[in-house]
C-alpha cells in the first residue's frame, strides 16, 4: 500500500497546470460519475507551467491558485480541495492501479484533480492561471 510519505519521496517536482476538459458525451443533466469514469475523466489535454517546485519548497496542502478567463477573475480556491491534500489523490490513484497491476513509471507525470470547477469556453478566449508559492502562472487561449 502506498502511502502519502511514498509518494512525496518519489515526486520529483510540482508544476502548476490547467487541464483541458475535453467532453465527448453530451452534457446534459444526469451526466454521473461513471459518465466521467467512461470517458476517462475527461480530460483533453494539460498546459503545464514552467515553474517546477520541490515538495519541500512549498506546502502543498495551501497552494491558492485563480483563474482568469479573458482579464476577469472567474475562480479561486486551494489545493486542499483535492481530497484535503494532493499527495493523498496520487496515494489513492497509486494503490487503485496496483490493484489491477500496473503502477506509475519514473517521469510520469500526474494531475491531482482540479481544485476548482470546470469553466466552458468559447473561441477567442483567453485563461490565466495563477498559483502562489513561487509556482507562477499558466496561460492558454483557444483561436
Amino acid at each position: 500500500m502506498r502511502r502519502a510519505e511514498t509518494v512525496i519521496r518519489a515526486t520529483d517536482v510540482v508544476l502548476p497546470a490547467i487541464e483541458i476538459v475535453d467532453f465527448r458525451v453530451e452534457r446534459a443533466p444526469g451526466l454521473s460519475v461513471i459518465d466521467n469514469i467512461a470517458d476517462l475523466a475527461f480530460c483533453g489535454a494539460v498546459v503545464l507551467g514552467a515553474n517546477p517546485r520541490r515538495l519541500d519548497q512549498i506546502d502543498i496542502r495551501r497552494v491558492k491558485g485563480e483563474i482568469s478567463r479573458n482579464g476577469t477573475k472567474e475562480l479561486e480556491d486551494e489545493t486542499s480541495a483535492v481530497l484535503g491534500n494532493p499527495v493523498t489523490a496520487v496515494a489513492w490513484l497509486a494503490n487503485k492501479l496496483g490493484e489491477f497491476g500496473t503502477s506509475f513509471e519514473p517521469g510520469d507525470t500526474i494531475l491531482t484533480g482540479s481544485f476548482v470547477r470546470v469553466l466552458p469556453i468559447e473561441a477567442d478566449d483567453e485563461f490565466v492561471c495563477r498559483f502562489d508559492q513561487g509556482l507562477g502562472e499558466v496561460s492558454t487561449s483557444f483561436v
